[in-house]
């Protein structure tokens, strides 16, 4: 008999899988087409009949990454469609045991990816773990991040999605055998982003009660400036000016087209994420942790890769040479024309005194890591720790065989560690061959989110001991096959950015 059970909305009908049951492509908010495109999203209306719930949605609507960068980390391509914002529940059971929860937010830049990738399949999370695991779609690229007021658009419409999908789980999840005092979210890269500033979001209060941001975490929003300029392109070139109402009749195949056109098809210059509009979303996210207004008390768990960037740069598979000119002209970005060398010279003695290698290319792959992802986490968990004790930062080391291991650790490769997709077919370039080894490494990371997702505390058997994160010995554990934690990593780094003034950063994520 296939599993039904019944929401405050209406009946839904899952399947058995593998001794897990899930429901796939439950909606949680009403198609965001029509009159409802570039607006927050509008609660879903009950239905009368039973509604399958066996097949995923579509994705929202988007474009492949370019290259194979997708294909590699797990990022296929799928059905899209502007009729996007359902879910997708696992339980071992629906019954009453009132299991935690866990609610995962995709990555992709806010971009690309989907709440359905074979490489985040929840039900080894549920079985092992014996929790509720829940995946979601929202709006990407200018569906949802496009700061137009006179559409009545925030820019926000995908946190506010996120939200949605958080507070239908905190109303629904009890019928699928979860525990709606009990979840976790978490997510990596732009879900990572996103998470960090859904702890400073209004909107977003009290909608969960722990937080796992991976490979992304505070970094500065969008000024409503640059968000404008992007919506202006847009408006002018569909004609909005004259006709705002027009901009809902466009075809989004044909917005869809123009975004791509404007950010070359990959992540390019033009930036979509949260959009610091003084209303849904405020000015300083950073400093809205840091005062505890929502998040008090509220268990953290942030943490990166050991080499995110080695994925981006088409240098680090050796196939562009970077010379010191090329170094020197880059690191202006991050670190203004004033101290541009001085940093590169700073990064390349401290990694020459701890053995790292100072190539070129080396060099601009940590300096870049630390930009996007490594400095935000710890200003982020230094915000969270200036009044919440519970805090652990976490490092994952251990390298991709891909590429003859040119690779390194590399943004995304956490993931099917995490989920237990390892072995899948399209992951064996990423993460290898199983083996024991793998297996172990595995079985570490996933007890390692779900003991946090239990009890607030990622402390499990197969760790070492894990003191929380503070500002004097700055523990970080660092998980490959051996576990340990180290203090201070690339401290001498850490010290030259807290030396700068803050910068603009850009994001990439997958």
């Amino acid at each position: 008999m296939p599993p039904q059970i019944s929401t405050s909305l209406g009946k839904l009908q899952g399947a058995a899988d593998d001794g897990c049951v899930v429901f796939r492509g439950v909606p949680f908010a009403q198609p965001p087409v029509g009159e409802l495109r570039w607006r927050p999203p509008e609660p879903m209306q009950p239905w009368d009949s039973v509604r399958d719930a066996t097949q995923f949605s579509a994705s929202a609507m988007q474009r492949q990454l370019p290259g194979g960068i997708g294909d590699l980390i797990g990022i296929p391509a799928q059905t899209q469609s502007e009729d996007c914002l359902y879910l997708n529940v696992w339980t071992p059971a629906c019954d009453d045991r009132k299991r935690p929860v866990m609610v995962w937010i995709h990555g992709g830049g806010n971009t690309v990816g989907s709440g359905t990738q074979p490489r985040i399949d929840g039900k080894h999370l549920a079985m092992t773990g014996d929790v509720v695991v829940v995946t979601l779609n929202y709006r990407l690229g200018v569906f949802g991040w496009m700061h137009a007021p006179i559409l009545g658009a925030y820019g926000n419409e995908g946190l506010l999605d996120q939200t949605a999908a958080l507070f239908w789980v905190r109303r629904e999840i009890e019928a699928f055998g979860g525990d709606p005092g009990n979840v976790t979210v978490f997510g990596q890269s732009a879900g990572g982003f996103d998470i960090a500033h859904l702890m400073a979001m209004p909107a977003a209060t009290g909608a969960f009660d722990k937080a796992i941001p991976m490979s992304g975490s505070l970094i500065p929003t969008i000024t409503k400036v640059e968000a404008r300029a992007v919506a202006e392109k847009f408006l002018l070139r569909f004609g909005g000016w004259d006709d705002p109402e027009r901009m809902r009749r466009v075809d989004a195949g044909d917005i869809l087209d123009y975004q791509v056109e404007l950010t070359g098809g990959g992540f390019g210059g033009v930036r979509f994420g949260p959009v610091a509009d003084g209303y849904s979303l405020g000015l300083d996210a950073e400093a809205r942790i840091g005062a505890g207004i929502q998040t008090k008390g509220m268990p953290l768990l942030i943490g990166h890769t050991k080499d995110e960037f080695n994925l981006f740069n088409p240098s680090s598979t050796g196939t562009v040479v970077m010379s010191d000119n090329d170094l020197l002209a880059a690191a202006t970005a991050p670190f203004g024309g004033m101290r541009a060398a001085e940093g590169v010279d700073r990064y390349q003695r401290s990694r020459d005194a701890r053995g790292e290698p100072t190539d070129n290319t080396s060099v601009w792959n940590a300096i870049m890591t630390d930009s996007m992802f490594r400095i935000p986490a710890v200003k982020t968990a230094e915000a969270h720790g200036r009044h919440t004790e519970s805090v652990w930062s976490y490092r994952f080391d251990y390298p991709s065989p891909a590429y003859e291991g040119k690779l390194g650790s590399c943004h995304s490769l956490d993931i099917p560690f995490i989920w237990g997709t390892y072995e899948a077919e399209n992951m064996k370039q990423f993460c290898g061959d199983a083996s024991p080894e793998l297996e172990s490494l595995s079985k570490t990371m996933m007890q390692t989110y779900l003991a946090f997702a239990k009890t607030g505390n990622p402390s499990n058997e197969h760790l070492p001991e894990w003191p929380t994160y503070n500002t004097e010995e700055r523990p970080v554990m660092t998980l490959n096959h051996d576990c340990e934690i180290v203090n201070a990593p690339g401290d001498e780094e850490r010290d030259f950015w807290a030396s700068l003034a803050p910068r603009e950063l850009s994001r990439v994520g997958g």
